[in-house]
């Protein structure tokens, strides 16, 4: 049966509209999970063609953000949402770095200025807005993705800006971003020598501030209090932490954790995971002291106690509770 010309042409405009409204919901949609942002390629991904994005601009639904980014119309501009604009308009080899990164990870006392981002060589991106670093060193472990955002690891972002920032600041966002969990004091210390070159600035100012006293006993101090607590919430008994162990050659060992009942000795390893040859060689001696003494050690990384709590506290409860059976 052959419908009447003026039911057909009434038929069209009702798909096209329909089209229509699927399609922006698709837009909206998509710019919701970005601050309001869509790149080209994603108008394309969900069926937006090249006349359509067009139309779409010049009656204002869609604002340039970038050379390939557009805003919804209505939406806020904010920090955020220019610094997302940079990230997408340089695609997905570059990430925002330095100064940008660093406010965008929360570092004490951080302002930004002009949009940073890394990119690795050969790429060129020329983005609207932003300052790009183009470096031969980005690897896989120095770029987090952390949504909407693609940046710079903590520890990468704090070597790249060590050089703009004085020694005291280095110390609070040090102190900072390890209590926040962020990074420690043994994956900062990673990052600068794999990145550490003769033309990298601020590389002395870190050293320095890595080897203070005060840093390292303060992240010592963080990590045992996660030690205890995560001990705690496991409902196992405290165990007494710094406590002096006499050897039987004489010599005293401090060690970070001791259950006097099950002679259990608990170590973490802080500052000693990047120590010299010659440390880990005394660290190696003074354990088969403690071991020939009678005491059984077991040792934790920092990736443990942060990462792995339950692993730490079944290790612990399982090793005590062998001890304790085994005595007479």
């Amino acid at each position: 049966m052959t419908l009447p010309a003026s039911r057909v042409v009434s038929v069209t405009p009702l798909r096209l509209t329909l089209r229509m409204v699927r399609l922006d919901a698709a837009i909206a949609e998509r710019a919701r999970q970005q601050l309001s942002l869509i790149t080209y390629q994603q108008l394309d991904e969900i069926g937006c063609t090249r006349a359509m994005r067009r139309t779409r601009v010049r009656n204002g639904v869609l604002v340039p953000a970038g050379h390939r980014v557009l805003r919804v119309a209505g939406a806020p501009c904010t920090w955020e949402q220019a610094t997302l604009a940079a990230q997408l308009d340089v695609g997905p080899h570059g990430a925002l770095s330095d100064m940008t990164a660093a406010r965008l990870w929360g570092f004490s006392a951080v302002r930004s200025g002009a949009i940073e981002l890394l990119v690795p060589v050969p790429h060129h991106p020329r983005p609207a807005r932003g300052r790009v670093h183009r470096v031969d060193d980005l690897a896989a472990d120095d770029l987090r993705e952390r949504p909407p955002f693609r940046l710079t690891s903590p520890e990468r972002t704090l070597v790249d800006i060590a050089g703009r920032c004085t020694p005291p600041h280095l110390e609070a966002i040090l102190d900072q971003a390890a209590r926040d969990g962020l990074l420690s004091i043994e994956s900062v210390a990673a990052s600068l020598d794999r990145l550490r070159h003769p033309g990298r600035a601020g590389v002395r100012r870190l050293d320095a501030v890595l080897a203070r006293p005060s840093v390292r006993q303060r992240a010592d101090s963080w990590l045992e209090r996660r030690l205890l607590d995560l001990i705690d919430a496991a409902g196992l008994p405290r165990p007494r932490t710094q406590v002096e162990l006499e050897r039987s050659d004489g010599l005293v060992a401090r060690v970070d954790a001791f259950y006097d009942d099950a002679r259990l000795v608990i170590e973490v390893d802080g500052h000693r995971t990047h120590s010299t040859r010659r440390q880990r060689q005394a660290d190696a001696e003074r354990e088969a002291a403690l071991v020939a003494q009678g005491w059984r050690v077991i040792r934790f990384t920092y990736e443990d106690v942060t990462e792995r709590p339950d692993y730490v506290a079944h290790t612990i409860s399982a090793h005590r509770r062998q001890l304790l059976n085994a005595r007479p």
